[in-house]
């Protein structure tokens, strides 16, 4: 259980700094992603996968996990369909097949709650986006976004100089939060959600627009 105190406290030393606090950014997104239609959601887990999906694949290839390239065709599949580029019978039918793949999987059968594994983040991120192309869920979103910050969370613990740079006065728990890996990533979040709520209509197989939205989605991806 969190502590309210030490969250605030947290809080504090963000605000000071003008930045996020991912408490603050879940509580935000998961009303905006409520208000959404199932197509929507779709697309805003498929941009927090698709940016997971790039960071790794900077990877050597030798390094890349199996669990994760897995989903890359899964998600231009999502892509896809949601842009009507793809028949939708078909390409949920492609989207189900390699979601049941992944249940069937022995990658399915591990624990997936280890804050440290890059890659599990990644894929889950990816299967979440897969599961809200079927259902339309907001939960599916909403834990794809998790997963965006856990992502980043370990791209920041990785840098070995950031907790050297930490002014005096700010807690080393509120700095660890503060790096620009994690910050990006919720500013991107909010982005898209902003985004989608002014253009989101355009996710159909008639509307002009859905190529340039997408293409605002997987900007940077």
């Amino acid at each position: 259980m969190r502590d309210p105190i030490h969250d605030d406290a947290i809080r504090e030393d963000l605000d000071e700094l003008g930045l996020r606090h991912f408490l603050d950014v879940r509580a935000t997104v998961r009303p905006m992603l409520a208000n959404l239609a199932g197509r929507q959601r779709t697309a805003f887990a498929a941009a927090v996968a698709d940016r997971l999906q790039h960071e790794h694949h900077q990877l050597p290839e030798r390094e890349r996990a199996a669990i994760v390239c897995h989903w890359r065709p899964v998600l231009e599949v999502v892509w896809d369909g949601l842009c009507g580029r793809r028949d939708g019978k078909q390409s949920v039918a492609e989207v189900a097949e390699a979601v049941g793949a992944f249940y069937l999987s022995p990658a399915y059968q591990k624990p997936h709650d280890d804050p440290a594994d890059a890659a599990d983040h990644a894929a889950m991120a990816a299967f979440y986006a897969a599961e809200c192309y079927l259902h339309g869920c907001a939960e599916f979103a909403m834990w794809s976004g998790w997963r965006g910050f856990d992502y980043a969370s370990v791209l920041a613990g990785t840098d070995r100089d950031w907790p050297h740079r930490k002014p005096p006065r700010v807690r080393l728990e509120s700095w660890e939060l503060a790096h620009p890996a994690i910050q990006a990533e919720l500013d991107r979040q909010l982005a898209d959600l902003e985004l989608l709520d002014e253009e989101g209509w355009t996710l159909d197989e008639t509307a002009d627009g859905c190529r340039d939205l997408v293409d605002k989605l997987r900007g940077g991806a």
